[in-house]
């Protein structure tokens, strides 16, 4: 997989947002998405298969029950 190099990423900031970034922050930029993508690759091999989005309907319903137990 090809890496993000920091001039491209000093090149999509200012082209997208109009943004200058300094070359450091441009190299901590492309040293975060770079780590980023190597650990996304990983999930697939997590058992997350049971988890619930934190904003998901079963949690929320989850809440509603347990915050209308107290109110007895």
């Amino acid at each position: 997989m090809a890496r993000l190099t920091p001039e491209t990423v000093k090149v999509l900031a200012h082209q997208l947002y109009d943004y200058d970034l300094s070359d450091d922050s441009a190299v901590s930029v492309a040293h975060i998405v770079g780590a980023m993508t190597h650990y996304l690759r990983r999930l697939d091999a997590l058992p997350l298969g049971g988890l619930q989005p934190p904003f998901g309907y079963a949690t929320i319903v989850a809440e509603a029950q347990r915050i209308n137990r107290g109110k007895k």
